[in-house]
């Protein structure tokens, strides 16, 4: 009874642990891109980003499409990648020009041209369009100087 019990135990914590990591990599359609970006938001390089709700896009590594940054405030960012989670593969065609996403002339929302679905720049969530997914979003460090973009 007591073999039974462990039995029963053990193969629980094991279709347990199937069924998350099948779940985690559905979450995530995207590819593994190794982002460690390190810029002066400040300087003339950056000039978009001098300004709270100013905005850059950034080149970053394959498989990565690139990054959207956005200062929030004077001490704070935020750093999105520019390929569209709805379906990367179909959504984001290099071919028909839909390869990055975009910032709509507002400034507020970033689009996909192919898909059509649409991201506040604010958080990456979801506004409309077909996908539910929000952006991918990079983890930012600033230190009053220099910004940290990383993953």
């Amino acid at each position: 009874m007591k073999n039974k019990l462990i039995y029963l135990i053990l193969t629980s914590i094991v279709l347990f642990g199937v069924m998350f990591s099948q779940c985690k990599k559905e979450d995530d359609p995207l590819p593994l891109a190794v982002v460690n970006i390190y810029l002066e938001p400040n300087s003339t390089l950056y000039i978009n980003l001098n300004t709270v709700g100013g905005w850059e896009y950034i080149t970053s590594n394959y498989p990565s499409r690139g990054l959207i940054v956005y200062r929030i405030s004077v001490n704070e960012f935020v750093a999105f990648e520019r390929t569209c989670p709805h379906d990367p593969d179909a959504c984001c065609d290099a071919e028909n020009g839909c390869a990055r996403l975009s910032v709509e002339e507002s400034g507020l929302v970033i689009k996909d041209s192919c898909c059509e679905s649409q991201y506040l720049i604010l958080d990456g969530s979801n506004v409309t369009g077909p996908s539910v997914k929000p952006l991918k979003q990079y983890r930012t460090s600033y230190d009053g100087k220099t910004l940290h973009i990383y993953n």
